[in-house]
């Protein structure tokens, strides 16, 4: 497969790192994290130094910060004579991020039910409101960044910092996969009665009425990322990833 030109962005991403706002370290690799979860950076793509400096405006030192912690979370691999590229996910691979997803996301609507107070009911379905207007509007950047609070409240509210944590890292494994996902407009429908049904339960305060509804949910994505997977094999040259 040809490097490809990892200037060029799939989607309108600012990657220009603005130091005055946080510590250079953790904007770096939050920018970078950003860009890969989103799928500016593709799986498979050779992440070259030279290129990563002159897109964030920072030293190698940083970057390759950066890289080692983005190996750490799965998100990079490193080759030999090739260097850090974006790790690419196998149908295996994906089938075992779906079925813990699957775990964690029932055990997180049962916490949030009992811990959350009403305000973070509120603004699920506020987000689920904005997310429909979102996909009407074809905004993709706007529905990956609510997909992300969702689960951000979801989680969040469930009072387990933990769980919250190693979720978001495995979501973050995903993210192309979710990106890719969320272009293919063919079952907005059967998306969006999904998570209606789930929020009428959350609401009702009925655990396992939730409980079934995120599983379906989630089951329905884990299948259609793993069709795209399949299709796009011989694109992506996919390799086997570490777990």
């Amino acid at each position: 497969m040809k490097d490809m030109d990892l200037r060029q962005p799939a989607h309108s991403f600012e990657m220009r790192v603005n130091r005055p706002s946080t510590l250079l370290r953790d904007e770096v690799l939050s920018k970078l994290r950003q860009a890969i979860v989103n799928g500016r950076y593709r799986p498979g793509e050779r992440l070259l130094e030279r290129d990563l400096c002159e897109a964030l405006g920072v030293s190698r030192t940083s970057v390759r910060e950066s890289l080692r912690q983005l190996e750490i979370e799965h998100l990079v691999t490193v080759e030999p004579r090739r260097g850090p590229q974006v790790a690419v996910i196998t149908e295996e691979v994906a089938r075992q991020i779906y079925e813990l997803r699957i775990v964690l996301e029932r055990k997180a609507v049962a916490l949030f039910v009992e811990r959350a107070p009403p305000a973070a009911f509120a603004e699920l379905r506020d987000i689920n409101e904005r997310f429909r207007q979102a996909t009407s509007a074809g905004d993709l950047e706007t529905r990956l960044q609510l997909k992300v609070r969702f689960y951000d409240v979801l989680f969040g509210s469930a009072g387990n910092a933990v769980m919250h944590t190693f979720f978001r890292q495995l979501f973050n494994r995903i993210g192309y996969l979710r990106s890719r996902s969320l272009q293919d407009m063919r079952n907005v429908g059967q998306r969006a009665a999904e998570l209606d049904a789930f929020l009428a339960a959350l609401e009702a305060r009925n655990v396992a009425a939730a409980q079934d509804a995120i599983e379906a949910h989630v089951r329905s994505l884990g299948e259609n990322a793993i069709a795209k997977l399949r299709s796009e094999a011989d694109e992506w040259q996919l390799r086997p990833v570490r777990l």
